[in-house]
């Protein structure tokens, strides 16, 4: 059963008690929505860091898109076969985009399809390797975690993913 959050509300003593904007309904309906689909694994995509003398320059977030979906196909290819798509297999989930303190965008996303111990390893290798590949990531901006079966896991995972950013989807053809 959904858990029933009261809003916070703004305002001292003598001012008017109006609850906090929207934002604080849209972070709980991500809660409950991934309190319902119960993601088992937490993927955060970081850009480089900008360096040297054009270190100035700014990722777009269709630039951080079709980057991470060509990672993710080549990662999907490797767990579940070149014909993964034809086969109705790949990740799915949610996830958002979100602006680092440097200003470039970076990516977290709710993984849902199911994670047995051994497709998780092999997803950490692929990841590792693979990511090396791609110029616009490194790996030790990159973090996979396994989610713990706990409802208040979920929760917390919606609301971590609900923090800032710009709200996605990702299917077995990426995300959009």
């Amino acid at each position: 059963m959904a858990q029933q959050i009261a809003p916070p509300l703004r305002g001292g003593p003598g001012e008017a008690r109006n609850p906090v904007p929207q934002h604080w309904e849209l972070k709980q309906a991500y809660a409950a929505y991934s309190f319902n689909l119960r993601p088992t694994v937490l993927l955060t995509l970081t850009v480089r860091e900008p360096k040297g003398s054009s270190g100035s320059w700014r990722v777009s977030e269709s630039v951080l898109i079709k980057k991470a979906n060509l990672l993710l196909l080549w990662i999907n290819a490797d767990l579940f076969g070149r014909k993964f798509l034809k086969n109705g297999l790949g990740f799915k989930g949610f996830g958002c985009i979100e602006e680092q303190a440097n200003h470039q965008p970076h990516a977290h996303l709710a993984i849902t399809t199911p994670m047995p111990p051994k497709r998780f390893q092999r997803f950490r290798k692929a990841l590792h390797q693979k990511i090396k590949k791609i110029d616009l990531f490194e790996s030790t901006g990159t973090d996979i975690r396994l989610i713990n079966g706990d409802d208040i896991d979920y929760w917390r995972v919606g609301n971590y993913v609900a923090k800032d950013g710009h709200m996605i989807t990702l299917g077995p053809e990426g995300i959009w």
